[in-house]
């Protein structure tokens, strides 16, 4: 369920890594559109760019990251061997800013956009609610979580298409279609007062699912990952219905 995080943080970073110096903070540097080696350029510029994103700004509308508090977090996911409603009133995402961004690909022909991205650590904590089983076993609960996730490689890409503003009639991305790839190297989970408090039933069940954390991230990873990918989809477009597209990509 690592990847969620990721992005919001850099799908949103290395596309304004690329806009224009005279609409954007000098921190943010353009890359030219006709660059042979544009994802070259990305990659910099988005490396350099992280650290000053970390805080956000308001002007663009990028939330603050350290930590990001995500409202209304959760999945309801269902499989013959895990079906867990899990949500979080309030999550904090803690270590979004120490990304590695590893690369950056830009098929502007194919309006295609693809960020692979690296964590040593990240942490969700804040208060939780959950129903359901995992493998054979009932889960209940509600109070305060720590789930830290550990080399946490995501890939996330996304397809858009061109569309005219009224006001100035310029070009402004839209988006289409997104999808999030991860891969986890390992997930910890800390889940305080399930069962009502039953220390013993507890104390079984965080074992447990720390024993079987690939299984349990494989099945709640995909529908986190949808839920997150909407959240970083919506920080892009905000971005660039705010950002015309010949800014984003100069082409000189």
């Amino acid at each position: 369920m690592a990847r969620y995080l990721m992005f919001v943080t850099f799908a949103l970073i290395a596309v304004m890594s690329f806009a224009d110096a005279l609409k954007l903070p000098p921190y943010i540097k353009a890359c030219k559109r006709n660059d042979p080696k544009l994802n070259e350029c990305g990659l910099k510029n988005g490396k350099e760019a992280v650290a000053r994103f970390v805080n956000g700004d308001r002007k663009y509308k990028i939330p603050n990251l350290n930590p990001l508090t995500l409202y209304n977090f959760g999945v309801d996911s269902g499989s013959s061997s895990v079906g867990i409603k899990l949500t979080f009133k309030e999550a904090q995402i803690h270590g979004l800013g120490d990304v590695d961004i590893r690369s950056t690909k830009f098929d502007l022909e194919k309006k295609h956009i693809e960020f692979d991205l690296f964590w040593d650590v990240f942490h969700i904590l804040g208060d939780y609610e959950i129903s359901g089983r995992v493998l054979v076993l009932p889960i209940t609960g509600k109070g305060p979580a720590n789930v830290t996730v550990t080399n946490l490689v995501v890939t996330f890409g996304f397809d858009y298409e061109l569309v005219p503003k009224k006001k100035g009639g310029k070009d402004h991305v839209s988006l289409t279609e997104s999808k999030v790839k991860f891969e986890v190297g390992r997930a910890y989970f800390d889940l305080k007062n399930l069962f009502n408090g039953d220390r013993l039933l507890a104390d079984n069940m965080n074992q447990f699912l720390n024993e079987n954390w690939k299984e349990v991230t494989k099945e709640l990873g995909p529908s986190l990952a949808d839920s997150i990918g909407q959240v970083i989809s919506q920080i892009i477009q905000q971005i660039v219905d705010a950002v015309p597209y010949d800014n984003i990509f100069p082409l000189n």
